[in-house]
């Protein structure tokens, strides 16, 4: 039997297999009833495809992830449970994953299950661990699981929670450990702690940093709501923090699985969905997506209320709950504000230490347009940038005029009086004794001549700010495009808009930053150096942003043969290597500058990381995961400085690390197999050479056009590829 799952059915289908899981007629039919209310037609669709569902169990598994979230959502909303008996988890509170003890059941979704955990090995600390729910370890859900993984692995930001580990339980089942968020809806936390306006916007630019960081690592949250932003104190500081990266992902084409580090219990609603999310469930939505529900959450923070309630959608069915978000004007926040009752309202303005003549004058001015704008159904309409979003949220604070408000005299002028009050009334008597002296008509002539003059100037600059701000989101769209494989549509971008066009700045460094990334995991090495040369020529240093930052650029340049761009780089390394280094500093960057064979001058700048690394080898203290690198970068030193003996018995010390993958296993056996060599050890040399090759030969294709998810760190593997070359021409034998 052939069963359509095209996009338009796929909510249809969270509601077929609600149905299918439930045993009793009388509760699935009262729950049908409830969902296709006003709808016979889909009732009776829905009716006949349960029927045929029910034989084959089979049905619909593809997309199971997404669809028991929603499932529990229409549960829930119809005032409804599922008699079905859950089977008991064995990893539950009390057994002992790794180095971490479970404590309790936190959240859980589609294909996982949340526990808070205590890690008592090397660091005290609670963390929150994810485990394939029992069950679901089919070989299609821990992809997407790692997909997951790998997504939150990727992000480096203060206001998103953060991956600390990952594994697999003593029965198989992959797991990840990542940061516990102990905190409260942002909504709720707004309101309990009474923030004006101003408040509130401060912590939604956090939140606007955290989706443009995402969005820069080519990924898209897809549902981003209240109950997905908890905001946690540190040191007396209030501090947001985005969590479930892992539903959607750029390089998935279906929405994925709820991961929830929080105490929330977290349900996907459509009220915070953009159209195309609701039309095309995950087909060609983009980062604009995330935009919409950025404006969803921006008009609950003004108004407490976002356009449609979730509540209203799901009473009306399913059928035109679609045709509301798909076709109805969003209505304006002063439209929502009211529509409250008014024994809310007083709570409402209470919460946002305002009256409600003051708050409908807030919604009805900059901030109501921004939020229209940015809920707008087509989303060429949207802000096309998360920054570009934050960026009216900045102006709004200091009183300049927005890009979402249409243009106007009156209005320009009233933000310049706002912002300077006092030079305005000096003004104002200067310009009267003008009107005096000059006459009306001269007076008109020159407003009239500086008008046009202005007008032009303003226009040019408009149009310009439009351009940079057009391609900079095509270069996102470009990443988001390489990340899901479609590398000759995030070509045919790049050529429309060269990164040369894009004026510098550390926005677009960032931005060029994540498509040399993106680029180098797909080997394609001439268009990653060339990301990296044109943030330099911006003067913005490729150094600064990132901790592995000076771990990726060298790589880059040696893999593209661009032997004169990587000293450039060594250079610069060297420069940004300032005393008082940590070890892992010092590792990465002897790592980093000794790729190829280096003068006397730069293995003496690189003498104080060396010693820093040789103390903390010989410190008496448990080996860590960290251990390997160390021993690697310091024995790659000595094999520079032609001290075999030293940078041989480093590598011992290395490949006796309990700790070890298969990339530092095999780096420090090149290095060995060279360092024997140099000392006439010749059989030795061969043996570590083949066991290096034997090692990395399953894991690094220099050729691949495809993203390797396994290999989340390319510039490892690259590194290894680049000794594997030049311990083969040592060695006088060809690369394997």
């Amino acid at each position: 039997m052939s069963i359509d799952t095209s996009p338009a059915i796929e909510i249809e289908g969270a509601i077929l297999e609600t149905a299918v899981s439930l045993d009793e007629t009388s509760v699935r039919q009262a729950f049908l009833d409830r969902a296709f209310r006003d709808d016979p037609a889909g009732l009776a669709r829905m009716q006949s495809l349960v029927s045929s569902a029910r034989q084959a169990a089979t049905f619909f598994v593809e997309a199971g992830e997404y669809r028991a979230d929603l499932a529990a959502t229409l549960l829930t909303e119809t005032g409804l449970s599922d008699p079905s008996p859950h089977r008991p988890d064995p990893d539950g509170p009390g057994s002992i994953i790794g180095i971490y003890r479970l404590i309790r059941r936190i959240g859980e979704g589609g294909c996982g299950v949340v526990y808070e955990a205590e890690q008592d090995q090397l660091i005290r600390r609670r963390v929150a661990i994810k485990i394939i729910r029992l069950g679901m370890d089919t070989e299609a859900v821990i992809a997407r699981f790692e997909i997951e993984r790998q997504s939150l692995a990727m992000m480096n930001h203060p206001n998103i929670s953060r991956i600390f580990d990952a594994g697999a339980t003593a029965k198989g089942r992959p797991y990840f450990a990542m940061e516990l968020v102990d905190g409260e809806k942002i909504t709720s936390f707004c309101d309990r702690q009474r923030l004006d306006i101003p408040a509130r916007l401060a912590l939604f630019l956090s939140v606007c940093s955290a989706i443009q960081h995402a969005h820069q690592k080519g990924v898209i949250h897809r549902d981003i709501k209240p109950s997905n932003i908890l905001v946690t104190q540190q040191d007396g500081e209030s501090i947001p923090k985005v969590i479930d990266f892992g539903i959607a992902k750029a390089t998935e084409a279906r929405l994925g699985v709820n991961a929830w580090t929080s105490y929330d219990q977290l349900i996907g609603t459509p009220a915070y969905m953009s159209p195309e999310q609701i039309d095309m469930v995950g087909i060609d939505v983009d980062t604009r997506s995330d935009i919409y529900s950025l404006g969803v959450l921006l008009c609950e923070l003004l108004v407490s209320r976002p356009p449609f309630l979730a509540s209203e959608l799901m009473a009306s069915g399913v059928s035109e709950m679609r045709r509301i978000i798909l076709n109805s004007d969003r209505p304006k926040p002063s439209q929502l504000l009211a529509t409250i009752p008014p024994e809310e309202l007083r709570e409402v303005t209470l919460a946002r230490r305002t009256d409600l003549a003051k708050l409908a004058i807030i919604v009805r001015g900059d901030l109501g347009w921004i939020v229209m704008k940015a809920m707008q159904s087509n989303r060429n309409r949207r802000y096309q940038t998360v920054n570009a979003l934050a960026a009216d949220i900045q102006r709004t604070l200091d009183n300049q005029p927005v890009s979402a408000r249409p243009p106007g005299g009156l209005y320009t002028l009233g933000k310049f009086v706002r912002r300077n009050q006092v030079a305005v009334a000096s003004g104002v008597a200067v310009i009267a004794s003008l009107v005096v002296g000059l006459g009306t008509s001269t007076l008109l002539y020159i407003r009239a001549r500086d008008a046009n003059v202005e007008a032009t100037r303003a226009g040019s600059a408009e149009s310009y700010l439009r351009h940079q701000a057009q391609a900079r989101a095509n270069l996102s769209k470009a990443a988001i495009l390489l990340a899901d494989g479609n590398v000759s549509e995030a070509d045919a971008l790049l050529k429309e808009n060269p990164l040369e066009s894009i004026e510098p700045s550390r926005e677009a460094a960032d931005l060029f930053r994540s498509l040399a990334r993106l680029n180098a995991a797909f080997g394609r090495w001439a268009e990653a150096a060339h990301c990296y040369t044109v943030i330099r020529q911006g003067r913005v240093s490729y150094l600064q942003a990132n901790v592995d930052d000076i771990l990726t650029v060298g790589p880059a340049f040696l893999e593209n043969n661009d032997l004169a761009a990587y000293e450039t780089f060594r250079q610069d390394a060297l420069a940004s290597s300032a005393p008082g280094l940590s070890t892992t500093k010092a590792q990465e960057t002897l790592k980093a500058c000794l790729l190829m064979p280096a003068t006397p001058k730069i293995l003496e700048a690189l003498e104080p990381a060396a010693k820093l690394c040789v103390q903390h080898l010989s410190d008496e203290i448990s080996p860590h995961n960290e251990t390997c690198w160390e021993a690697f970068s310091t024995a790659l030193y000595y094999y520079r400085k032609a001290d075999a003996e030293a940078a041989l018995a480093y590598t011992r010390q290395g490949l006796a690390a309990p700790v070890l993958v298969d990339a530092g296993r095999a780096s420090l056996l090149f290095v060995a197999a060279m360092s024997s060599q140099d000392l006439g050890q010749k059989d030795q040399a061969k043996k570590d050479f083949e066991e290096a090759v034997a090692l990395s030969r399953h894991a690094y294709d220099p050729v691949s056009k495809q993203l390797n998810l396994n290999r989340p760190f390319w510039f490892d593997w690259s590194v290894l590829a680049i000794l594997h070359r030049e311990a083969a021409r040592k060695l006088d034998l060809e690369p394997q």
